[in-house]
């Protein structure tokens, strides 16, 4: 089968296969990124558990939860996260250093009693939502808002006699990787716009006839860096992503397994993301909580 055979078999609207992945795809020559943070940065150094379980999502394994006799630490944005309490005492909902509360909102305001609370110094200052119930065996939920994100909380006041409660929730960030990530792309889509024409490093090689196109692609209509197109030669997974990605924040991709997300090994050659392994469901997302924009992508059923 010849390129112009292997094009129409993916779509008759869609652009050819670019010859840069069976052939070679241009790198920069002498051109050096700008240093960027560490991963490891992103989190605080001195927790070695919260260390570990970013490592564990990195590496496409679920988020954690972390939990110790002092606290429970959520995972943000990337599990449901349920606050137990118990009438007469104080549950302390840990956010952020740095983040500004901007609106707490409650279910039942009328058996729930919610405040803000600051702890730090005023260069480190971190803010805390005080939540304590009235009765015993009810529930309800709440919304948090703040200047970077919206934290939805399940809130259960726990039947009278039954052991313990959740004295200290607080978070870590895994998605902050993807914004970190963001900004790498974003500095190699940079570099790959100025860089020489001399190709010196090979791309994966195509077996036109092992090609298999059966990926659908849903949401996002409108967005700049909506895919064009996705197949897989049975080891690989090609995002062919359109023109105008250059000129836009590029989107992360994370891998969906058993409901949870995670970060999955892939390269970017423009056009096209290459994943480093087959996937049933993943989404490209740019953007964290409330701002994200996403579009899913699905292996069919039937491969077709």
């Amino acid at each position: 089968m010849d390129q112009a055979a292997l094009s129409q078999t993916a779509s008759g609207a869609a652009a050819p296969l670019d010859e840069d992945l069976v052939r070679a795809t241009a790198v920069p020559e002498k051109t050096e990124l700008q240093p960027l943070p560490a991963a490891g940065e992103l989190v605080h150094p001195d927790d070695p558990q919260v260390q570990a379980a970013m490592r564990a999502w990195k590496s496409g394994q679920s988020a954690p939860i972390i939990r110790t006799t002092e606290f429970i630490q959520y995972p943000y944005g990337l599990t449901e996260v349920i606050v137990t309490c118990e009438p007469l005492r104080v549950c302390d909902v840990e956010l952020d250093v740095g983040e500004e509360i901007q609106n707490v909102s409650i279910g039942d305001s009328s058996r729930w009693l919610v405040h803000p609370a600051f702890s730090g110094a005023r260069e480190t200052l971190t803010p805390h939502v005080m939540i304590k119930p009235t009765e015993y065996g009810i529930v309800t939920n709440a919304i948090i808002t703040t200047n970077r994100r919206t934290y939805y909380l399940g809130l259960v006041s726990k039947v009278k006699g039954d052991p313990g409660y959740v004295r200290r929730v607080k978070f870590y960030y895994p998605l902050d990787l993807v914004e970190q990530t963001n900004g790498t792309f974003r500095a190699k889509a940079v570099l790959s716009r100025r860089a020489p024409d001399p190709t010196v490093a090979r791309g994966p090689r195509l077996t036109p006839d092992r090609l298999a196109f059966g990926y659908e692609i849903v949401g996002g209509q409108g967005l700049p860096w909506r895919p064009l197109r996705v197949f897989d030669d049975g080891q690989h997974v090609y995002i062919q992503m359109p023109a105008a990605l250059q000129a836009s924040e590029a989107p992360a991709l994370l891998v969906q397994s058993r409901g949870e997300s995670a970060l999955v090994n892939y390269r970017v050659r423009l056009p096209y993301y290459v994943v480093d392994r087959l996937f049933d469901t993943a989404v490209l997302i740019v953007g964290v909580g409330g701002q994200q924009d996403r579009v899913t992508i699905r292996r069919k059923a039937d491969g077709q």
